[in-house]
């Protein structure tokens, strides 16, 4: 770890490990919908060390944009987002 952008992406994904634990107590959580958000941080990870870093902070942005209007604000992902 290096940069900038190592610290971030580890940051981020340490988050989501801790927030996906924390949300598992609920019996109807989707495991697919944490798969973007760590995506996000190895692309971010990826042009952060080796292309461009205005790139690298819009994937992060982007990244914990959908972990909060996601993952926080439904306080988890359930399977089924509407109630039947």
């Amino acid at each position: 770890m290096s940069t900038i952008y190592d610290f971030v992406s580890v940051a981020i994904f340490v988050a989501l490990v801790g927030m996906f634990l924390q949300f598992s107590r609920k019996e109807d959580q989707d495991i697919a919908a944490y798969i973007w958000p760590m995506l996000g941080c190895a692309i971010g990870n990826f042009l952060g060390n080796e292309l461009s870093g205005i790139a690298a902070w819009a994937v992060f942005v982007a990244t914990g944009a959908y972990i909060f209007f996601r993952i926080l604000k439904n306080e988890g992902v359930p399977d089924k987002l509407d109630d039947e």
